[in-house]
This record gives C-alpha cells, structure tokens and sequence, in this order.
C-alpha cells in the first residue's frame, strides 16, 4: 500500500510556424527536449525541411515570430515562391502577400516586416493563403472571443473551423498576443496532416471500454489518499527536473529511467530531465531507510508522494523510496509512486492489474488502463481546474 499527501499553494496552443534567417538544418536542438509538448512537432517539421533553427544549435521555442517569418511559413505550405528581395532575406514572400492579399499595410506597413506577428493577424495570413473556410454557424469557444479585431474574425474561424488554432489552457484565445516558434512548429505540424485520419489521436485501452477508462480516470485524478482537493484536475504545467538522492540500487535507476522514457513519448507530457542537484529540482527523490522514512512522513510507509500546486498546476513535489525492500517490491513502488506524482493523486480498489491498486499486487509496470489515464491526464482537452463534469464531457471526445 502506498500512501500520499498533496499540498495546495496560493497553451497549450497549437498555432504557427515561424522560420530563421540563419538556418539549422539538423532536427536536434539543444533547448528542445524528449517529453516537451511540441518535440514531436519540431522535430518532424524541421526534418521535413519546413522549419529553420539557429547556428547555435538551438531552436529558441519560446521566441516570437515576427510577420516575415509567419508569411515565410505560409508560403512555405503553399508552395509560393521565397526569397531575397530589395535587400530584405524575406522580399519575394512578402511582396506576394501584399499582392495576394494575405495581409494589408492597415495589417502592417511594408516597412516594418520584423513586427511581431499577433495570433489574429497570424491567423488571417495563414488561412489566406490556404484558403480555408468555415461552415455557417461556427462559433468559438473562447472566452475573449469579442476581442478579436473585426478584420481578423473570419481568419480565425476557418483556423479554428479547420483544426488549426486551439486556445489556451484557461480558456482564452489571446487574439492580440505574439506567437512563439514551438506553437509554430505545433500548427504547421496540423496543418501538414490535415485530412489525416485522426484515429490515432483516440485515446484507447485493450481489453477495456471508453467507460471505464473515463470512470477511472475521474477516480484516480479527482481527489488525492491524504490532504485536500477541490475533486479537479491538477497537473504539472512545467517540465519535472527530478533529482535522485539515498541509495538507489542499479536495478532502480534502471526502472526510474525506463519509465522517465515511457513518460517522455507521451503527447502533451511537459517531459521529465535529470538535473545535478536538490536546488535545481522541483520533483526530488530519495532512497531512505524505515527510520528516514517515518521522520519524513510519520509513518512507514513503503513509499510516499508529497506535491504542491498553485491554481491547480503542480510546481513542486518530493518522493520517498523505501530502500528496505525486495527488489521486486521496490520494482512495483517506484513505479506507483512517479506515476501518482504526475497528479494521479488517488489509490483505488479496482483493477488488481493498475499500479493505482489499493492494496499489494504484482503490478510493477502501467498496465493499458493506467497508460490510458496518463495520458487522458496530459492531453490539452484535460485542463487543470476541470470537475468531473467537465472532465467527462471532454473525456467523451477523446477516449475510445
């Protein structure tokens, strides 16, 4: 049995590419990491060749994008011809966009091609220049909806219409916001499998119903064993920085590591890095004796998770491992418990398979359900601060 406490303290947006005029050709950059929500997209676009990083090696995700590199990525996807013109790397694009009428000088004046693109001006550009529509009677979902400027309305509904645009975690578009270069890559990536078939996106478990999946994930993210909770979502909204401390044995390494990789392919998963020290971890991990164990949790227990959170996304947490254990016990454990602080908070009398088994089984691994619930946890539609209801509406769309 393992036991847990959670303490409560106090994007993801698919949309545009952005391309560089100094190019990197290789699909590996130093600031973009296995786990982080857009690698996947990154890496797949920057190896297709639509996507430029920087002679230093980094890609620069968090970077805005500026007109000329979105016009460059619309024409990019359309084929259209790109180039240096009139001094400027990017003339030919933008000259053509003028022409094409993808953006006007009411939109910005030729003069200043460097602006930083805004996600409504973005979206009138791209969907332009694809010449995408949206059937009567679209409406968008956001809350800021009425702050989309006039001229840029229809943009963003053929975006949205089209699978292109998604909002924020909370909600909201940010219509007069800038783009940054990893929410390019994602919306290129979109746009490149656009008509796809979308199966792959389903969330499914063999052996087990869409029901049961959902039914399970609201049992085990819906409220934590020990503490308090809202019964709401809660999970990490930053990459885990994990440091490991005590006496773990090569066997655990070994298992912490083959789960850290199986976590980092998740979509969506914000990713998990070692790092060198306490001080640069939020999620630290120790390997205690019993005596340890009961100072630091007062009891003992055969492992025990400890996370903090504020406005439902978890910032900060602590892991302990019982190190007087078999190690086919501790197998079993460490499993369990890095998967519960991902903000699985819940132990259930369910499923003798899951590792969110109350009591003791031979569970060392994530069986399908549990795969399925990790990953419902880390898919957008499943935002922090969502109740059950909302949970199983959006659940209803994505579990198969």
């Amino acid at each position: 049995m393992k036991k847990l406490i959670s303490a409560a303290a106090g994007l993801v947006l698919a949309f545009t590419l952005a391309v560089s005029a100094f190019a990197q050709s290789e699909a590996s950059f130093s600031d973009v990491l296995p786990g982080s929500w857009y690698y996947k997209e990154v890496t797949e676009m920057v190896s297709s060749g639509f996507i430029d990083g920087y002679g230093d090696g980094s890609f620069r995700p968090e970077q805005t994008v500026t007109v000329a590199e979105c016009v460059t990525m619309a024409a990019r996807i359309t084929g259209a011809a790109t180039g240096e013109a009139d001094g400027f790397w990017g003339g030919v694009q933008m000259s053509n966009a003028y022409l094409s009428g993808w953006m006007s000088e009411d939109d910005v004046e030729r003069s200043r091609p460097d602006t930083p693109v805004t996600r409504e001006l973005a979206s009138k550009i791209i969907a332009t220049a694809l010449g995408l529509s949206y059937p009567a009677g679209t409406e968008l979902p956001f809350t800021d909806a009425a702050e989309i400027g006039q001229g840029y309305l229809s943009g963003v509904m053929a975006m949205y219409a089209n699978g292109l645009l998604d909002g924020y975690e909370d909600g909201t578009l940010r219509p007069q916001s800038t783009l940054t270069r990893a929410q390019a890559a994602s919306m290129l990536y979109r746009a490149v499998h656009t008509g796809e078939d979308s199966a792959e996106n389903y969330i499914t478990a063999e052996g087990y119903t869409a029901q049961e999946i959902i039914d399970y994930f609201c049992e085990v993210a819906l409220d934590v064993e020990y503490g308090s909770t809202d019964n709401t979502v809660i999970k990490w909204d930053r990459p885990i920085n994990i440091f490991v401390s005590g006496a773990p044995t090569a066997a655990d390494l070994e298992r912490l590591g083959a789960l850290i990789d199986a976590l980092n392919g998740i979509a969506g998963f914000p990713g998990i890095n070692t790092v060198d020290s306490a001080e640069a971890a939020n999620l630290r991990i120790s390997f205690v004796d019993a005596g340890t164990m009961l100072a630091n949790t007062g009891s003992d227990f055969n492992g025990y998770v400890r996370v903090s959170w504020n406005d439902h996304n978890i910032y900060s947490g602590d892991i302990y491992y019982l190190s007087d254990l078999t190690q086919e016990r501790r197998n079993g454990v460490i499993v369990e418990e890095l998967c519960q602080a991902l903000g699985l908070l819940t132990d259930t009398y369910d499923y003798p398979e899951s590792i969110f088994h109350q009591y003791y089984t031979d569970a060392d691994w994530p069986c399908p359900l549990d795969w399925a619930i990790i990953e419902l946890l880390y898919r957008s539609e499943i935002r922090p601060g969502m109740d059950e209801s909302a949970v199983r509406s959006a659940a209803a769309d994505i579990v198969r």
